[in-house]
């Protein structure tokens, strides 16, 4: 097939799983370079142990599909309830399943996608992951960052909080990606578009003191283990994100047929 027909056939099938699960989601494309270039010493071995023979020959020509779907409305708002001024942890799990779900959706959809265009899926971040480890920096080597892909083939923009914000979903996303040497049209990196909102800073102290803080990620770590919930979320930042004034809350639906434009798909 084509560059074009290639792309077009890899949106269809994302469309058709996106369908399947009832979620809506968002695909985009990026050349594998720049990614490998913008990811941490530790995550280019991981990124090269996962490509093998087939790394170099990526550097030339190959390509991320980097997919996100997104929380169904309201699920969002359960983050932070409390109840008899103690958190409500029965809702806040209405997010952490969620989570779950999600990653679920993802991982046999990069599969799905990866066996289309002979490639290599990168399944979404395992739950559970932060009570295997002792420090965030344990985590790292184990992993290659959805959000960098995500970045380069414009997702979202990276927030004040380090995710990936979508225009339409901000960050109430979760992330997985393919790696392929199927010619794809790459979708355009989005520049920032958080202005001066600081929503995510305001609820969170990790995030509005990390300056003094020798890496804010360890006590975000921490926090979410203390938190004790069905899996290690927090989420407090990614609800402000969605109630930031920011977005229009009404505007949530968006299609578009260009082909070097993202592509979003709709529940039915």
């Amino acid at each position: 097939m084509s560059v074009s027909e290639n792309t077009v056939e890899i949106r269809r099938l994302f469309s058709e799983s996106a369908k399947k699960h009832g979620l809506r989601g968002v695909l985009g494309i990026t050349r594998y370079e720049p990614v490998f270039d913008t990811l941490m010493p530790v995550q280019k071995e991981r990124l090269k142990a996962i490509t093998g023979d087939h790394h170099q020959n990526l550097i030339d020509n190959g390509f991320f599909v980097s997919i996100a779907y997104a929380y169904p409305d309201g699920i969002i708002e359960n983050i932070g309830l409390s109840k008899d001024g103690v958190f409500d942890k029965a809702s806040w799990n209405v997010y952490a399943e969620w989570y779950k779900n999600l990653n679920k959706a993802l991982n046999e959809t990069s599969k799905n996608l990866a066996k289309a265009v002979n490639g290599t899926p990168l399944p979404a971040t395992s739950e559970g992951m932060a009570s295997q480890i002792n420090t965030v920096k344990d985590y790292f080597p184990t992993v290659v960052s959805h959000r960098v892909h995500a970045e380069h083939a414009g997702i979202g923009w990276r927030g004040r909080n380090s995710l990936i914000i979508n225009p339409v979903y901000s960050c109430m996303i979760r992330l997985a990606g393919v790696i392929t040497l199927e010619p794809l049209i790459p979708t355009q990196k989005m520049d920032p578009g958080c202005g001066e909102c600081s929503s995510c800073l305001d609820v969170c102290s990790f995030l509005r003191h990390r300056d003094r803080l020798d890496d804010y990620r360890e006590q975000c770590l921490a926090y979410m283990n203390w938190l004790g919930l069905d899996d290690e979320v927090c989420g407090k930042c990614i609800k402000a994100c969605v109630n930031s004034p920011i977005f229009d809350k009404h505007n949530k639906r968006v299609y578009d047929s260009g082909l070097d434009c993202l592509y979003y798909t709709e529940t039915i």
